[in-house]
């Protein structure tokens, strides 16, 4: 499955952008990207954020604010046999929209590091207000909590990026790359089992060394450390959210001995694996 670029109809009949309220049983994998910057609020569900070339946790309450062409998707992570409601508020608008406005200008700070791709954190109450009154059926008022969303988004004193290297989505704003959109696929859908560089390289009908240099200009990332990351974030949402041993989480997240778990935690996240779930559960 190819990276998608996705249609929106930014049109809609009684306001200047998109706005919905998404409720599923299942956040689908759907990589994808588009023109417009996006918003997405989590209000219900867990599970794990393709970003750029990063992966991030995501759970309720947190928001994420996408800039334009920056591929992403949100994946569930439910237990076995177990499903849940998801729900998520989406908002999404050009910044051609934004720009025509001249108070846009204030915003410039947010627009420079939103092509990272910005990890909101959880919404305070006011923010929270703002989002419920943008997906609301009042146009007039939910163009005015956009603006104050914004502003409160933009009055920030940082922002917490996520994507390492704003080339990928430089690279991805002319055309998503086939050779990334195969490869980015194939992890996901294998990190739990063992991949190898002649394996991925192949993928990626590359040979191994110029898959390797190819992957790291692309991404900011070694081919090693991207599956290194990916698997951490698996491994830290299971640690939080279930209680399975340190073995079978592990497993689960693609680590083949319980060594690799530990310097991957150590080096990622600074503790132990045991150390992280004690951290995050106390």
């Amino acid at each position: 499955m190819k990276a998608t670029i996705e249609n929106i109809r930014i049109a809609e009949q009684d306001r200047s952008y998109n706005s919905y309220v998404l409720k599923q049983s299942i956040f689908d994998d759907y990589w994808h990207y588009h023109p417009e910057i996006e918003i997405t609020y989590i209000v219900k569900g867990e599970g794990i954020a393709f970003i750029g070339n990063k992966t991030v946790e995501f759970r309720p309450g947190m928001a994420f604010l996408l800039g334009p062409y920056l591929p992403h998707n949100f994946v569930s992570t439910d237990e076995e046999d177990v499903v849940m409601e998801k729900e998520c508020w989406g908002l999404q608008f050009t910044q051609e929209w934004l720009n025509s406005f001249k108070e846009s200008s204030a915003l410039r700070r947010l627009f420079n590091a939103m092509s990272f791709g910005i990890d909101l954190g959880i919404l305070n109450d006011k923010e929270h207000h703002a989002f419920e009154t943008i997906v609301g059926n009042d146009p007039l008022r939910s163009i005015g909590a956009f603006f104050n969303l914004m502003a409160m988004i933009a009055e920030r004193p940082e922002f917490n990026t996520v994507s390492t290297n704003s080339a990928y989505s430089n690279v991805m704003s002319q055309k998503i790359s086939q050779r990334m959109e195969r490869v980015s696929k194939y992890i996901q859908d294998h990190y739990q089992g063992t991949i190898t560089l002649s394996e991925i390289a192949d993928v990626a009908s590359m040979t191994e060394q110029s898959f390797s240099r190819w992957f790291r200009q692309t991404s900011g990332l070694t081919f090693v450390d991207y599956l290194m990351q990916l698997r951490t974030t698996v491994a830290s949402n299971l640690l939080i959210n279930t209680n399975k041993a340190m073995t079978e989480v592990a497993a689960e997240s693609g680590f083949n001995s319980s060594s690799s778990f530990n310097r991957a935690f150590l080096k990622i996240k600074g503790c132990s694996p045991r150390e992280f779930r004690k951290k995050r559960t106390s």
